[in-house]
């Protein structure tokens, strides 16, 4: 591959807060799911970053067998992240039971993703994430939160004392999304991108089943818009044109076998509430890329009720801004 088709580094972060859903102030914000940030660094592969080879991911990639597809490109990644939790009531300094625990989640990830296609030439991405981290005080969510609401001028939470215990906690991600279009040129205008994915370990387990649906101009050649929460770590990809415009829809579905900011903390006693087996979310938003070197999107996710007893659907916005470069 020659130095001007090699994939671009990709340096981009994710911010989701319900605040990027509606920013009017009410009941919508500072509930259940309210803050997530997610920092990635994916390098273009060749030659193998110094940090992979030390942590012998170019070896696992070796190890990897091609199922139902023929890996053509292997990038490695990077990850900084944290999640925040938070019962509606904020006024309440005492555990309460009705609702979910506060609880937070700093962690630092490594991915593998991989590039290819089926036997029938349909684009294939393959993600492999690993996530190493800490639940409880030490995750600094109320630093976080009461930080954010000091700068917007608005009253803290009094609960954070009953946050979920500290415990060291992990998570491995697997995921794989396939591009489907009518033909190359249609490519550039319309593409729908069916996925899947498992996520297992102490912070969750879990199966997700989803499809994206892309309509604008100059799509990128990527495998869309992710979440925080999503099982594939976000993709690179070359882009078609100076400009491209796009709106997406997204529908998925999460089968839920543990959830520790509802089942709470996995070694020891603390606060949790009964958690819904079936999970959806639904998004819809907005595409941009300029150039070669920047890609932004906003999203809107409305994600069905997680527990029993919960009040209402959970409404949060998503920003991504992406930095490519070649260097």
């Amino acid at each position: 591959m020659g130095a001007e088709e090699q994939d671009p580094h990709v340096f981009s972060a994710i911010l989701e807060n319900d605040f990027l859903y509606n920013p009017a102030p009410g009941k919508h914000q500072d509930r259940h799911y309210t803050q997530g940030l997610k920092l990635i660094c994916l390098d273009r592969g060749e030659p193998v970053p110094w940090w992979a080879r030390t942590l012998q991911l170019n070896k696992v990639d070796d190890w990897l067998p091609n199922v139902w597809m023929e890996a053509e490109t292997a990038n490695y990644g990077m990850i900084l992240g944290q999640n925040m939790y938070t019962p509606e009531d904020d006024r309440a300094a005492s555990a309460i039971t009705s609702d979910r625990p506060y609880a937070a989640w700093l962690y630092l990830g490594f991915a593998i993703q991989r590039r290819g296609e089926t036997a029938g030439h349909i684009p294939v991405l393959e993600s492999f994430e690993l996530d190493l981290g800490v639940i409880g005080p030490e995750a600094q969510g109320q630093f976080a939160q009461d930080t954010w609401h000091h700068w917007r001028h608005i009253s803290t939470f009094e609960g954070w004392k009953n946050q979920l215990k500290t415990e060291p906690a992990f998570g491995f991600k697997y995921g794989r999304a396939w591009r489907m279009a009518f033909s190359e040129k249609s490519s550039h205008y319309f593409d729908v991108i069916p996925n899947l994915g498992i996520d297992l370990g102490t912070v969750r387990v879990s199966g997700d089943l989803g499809v994206t649906t892309r309509l604008g101009w100059n799509l990128p050649n990527d495998f869309g818009v992710q979440t925080i929460d999503s099982p594939i770590v976000l993709s690179n990809g070359r882009e078609r044109g100076p400009i491209g415009l796009y709106i997406f829809g997204q529908v998925e579905g999460r089968a839920v076998g543990r959830n520790s900011f509802l089942d709470g903390n996995l070694y020891q006693e603390s606060a949790h509430i009964a958690k819904k087996p079936l999970v959806a979310d639904f998004i819809c938003g907005l595409g941009l890329s300029f150039g070669k070197h920047f890609e932004a999107s906003w999203s809107f996710i409305t994600r069905t009720q997680e527990f029993e007893g919960q009040k209402g659907n959970d409404q949060f916005g998503s920003l991504m801004a992406k930095f490519k470069c070649g260097f």
